[in-house]
């Protein structure tokens, strides 16, 4: 495989670890699951659809007997009791609806999914990051939330949450679990470093400078960053594309800005070589080594520190991420979808909206650490009241964050394969290949062909 091939596949990974933080992998770092019942969402209109909530009365059953294939992404077998249960009790408030549930792999779902609608047996309700959403959504293969489900159940969401598989006027799934980083760093190392731990970074220039810091009174690096190219650039402030979706807007000011300042870091050796391939996981190695300052990541990586360093997670202290320029923390979001092809779409929008209510959505999180996409959960206690230690501090800092959390998406048909030049071209970039000028100028030329195409097929 040639060297530039695998380095864009690893940056990906990179991406995915931190991108989806406590999507898939978090669930073999952390090996327990979350959601407790809390508030319960309003239910579907009786004449519409079955009940969404816990307490459906025999009126609200569907007059015909359904049963709805359920199909998720790496739960089992964690979360067999939780999603079982979760079945049960809908099951219980809709007679006559039988849910089968089935679990694949991460890297089996959108094959096996797209073979399933092309040989007529699609499932009703699919459990798809953002990406897969978009894809399937372009294919005009997803049920339309807006035309479809009620107003109740779309209400329940954070908006830019719900918005983020928004393709036009249509938004093709229901927001589910996801994940948000924070800034986690080592007190001994700050004051070694001659820095106020009380003060850590509230932007990303405050980041650079006291890395910078750092590497030079202690040797050690200050953070690894994980890069996503088309993502970072979009929450740099940067548009990406135009209102109507025909023009790229990549090579903008804020863009070189942020293409500079990342170049920087590089060359400068701020960070260590190998960030240009690193993920999560060897973030987290560094961190519990004591060998970087800083981990920018969730708290299912801060619970591995916990297992692995005691003497490093009790010198650690939480805050707040640094802000970028658009004030929005990106979100590595799941979500429900329901296939065109369902042959039961009003009782699989409301299974998608039962297992995504705040009672479902608040019972998940007591089990792991991830974030619910509903507005009720989020303010429920246990997102607001924190202990002593850095893992409760962090689940309460990542919930004050879930208003400006959004997925990053260009709204299009196969925007995979329209941001691939941004990708590409990153590594080139930061192996001075290229300049930061050109790769923004190449990879907005080269995005702008692709979109073209993408639009002249229709």
């Amino acid at each position: 495989m040639k060297r530039g091939t695998s380095m864009t596949r690893k940056i990906r990974v990179s991406a995915l670890l931190t991108v989806c933080a406590l999507a898939v992998s978090l669930f073999s770092a952390c090996g327990k699951s979350n959601n407790d019942g809390g508030a319960s969402s309003a239910s579907t209109s009786p004449s519409a659809s079955p009940s969404t909530s816990a307490s459906a009365s025999p009126s609200d059953a569907p007059k015909k007997d359904v049963t709805l294939q359920f199909w998720t992404i790496s739960l089992s077998p964690n979360f067999d009791d939780y999603i079982n249960g979760r079945i049960k009790k809908f099951e219980e408030a809709n007679p006559g609806v039988t849910v089968k549930w089935t679990d694949l792999p991460y890297d089996a779902m959108e094959s096996k999914l797209l073979a399933s609608i092309a040989g007529g047996n699609a499932p009703d309700v699919v459990n798809l990051n953002t990406g897969m959403t978009m894809t399937l959504a372009g294919k005009n293969a997803l049920v339309d939330m807006n035309k479809e489900a009620t107003d109740e159940q779309r209400s329940i969401y954070f908006e830019n949450l719900y918005n983020s598989a928004k393709l036009g006027d249509s938004v093709y799934a229901f927001p589910w679990y996801y994940g948000l980083s924070a800034f986690i760093y080592n007190k001994d190392l700050y004051e070694k470093a001659g820095l106020d731990p009380n003060s850590p970074p509230k932007t990303m220039e405050e980041l650079k400078q006291q890395a910078v810091t750092i590497k030079e009174k202690t040797g050690k690096y200050g953070f690894v960053p994980s890069y996503n190219p088309p993502a970072d650039l979009y929450f740099s402030g940067v548009p990406m594309i135009s209102d109507d979706k025909k023009k790229m807007i990549i090579n903008t000011p804020e863009a070189l800005e942020w293409v500079k300042w990342n170049k920087a870091l590089f060359d400068e050796k701020v960070v260590p070589k190998e960030a240009l391939s690193a993920d999560a996981n060897y973030a987290t190695d560094k961190y519990q080594g004591g060998q970087i300052a800083t981990l920018t990541t969730g708290a299912q990586f801060l619970s591995r520190v916990k297992t692995n360093a005691k003497k490093v997670y009790d010198n650690t202290l939480v805050a707040p991420m640094p802000t970028m320029k658009s004030g929005k923390y990106h979100a590595g979001l799941m979500n429900l979808v329901v296939p065109t092809a369902s042959k039961n779409h009003t009782e699989a929008i409301a299974l998608a909206n039962f297992m995504t209510n705040d009672e479902s959505q608040l019972e998940f999180c007591k089990i792991v650490n991830i974030l619910p996409s509903t507005k009720k959960a989020a303010a429920d206690p246990f997102f607001t009241q924190a202990g002593d230690d850095p893992e409760s501090k962090v689940k309460v800092i990542v919930a004050q964050e879930a208003a400006q959390a959004q997925d990053f998406t260009l709204g299009v048909k196969d925007e995979g394969k329209i941001l691939e030049p941004l990708w590409k071209n990153w590594q080139k970039m930061l192996l001075g290949q290229m300049t930061p000028e050109d790769y923004l100028s190449q990879s907005e030329a080269q995005a702008q062909k692709l979109l073209d195409e993408v639009n002249a097929a229709g």
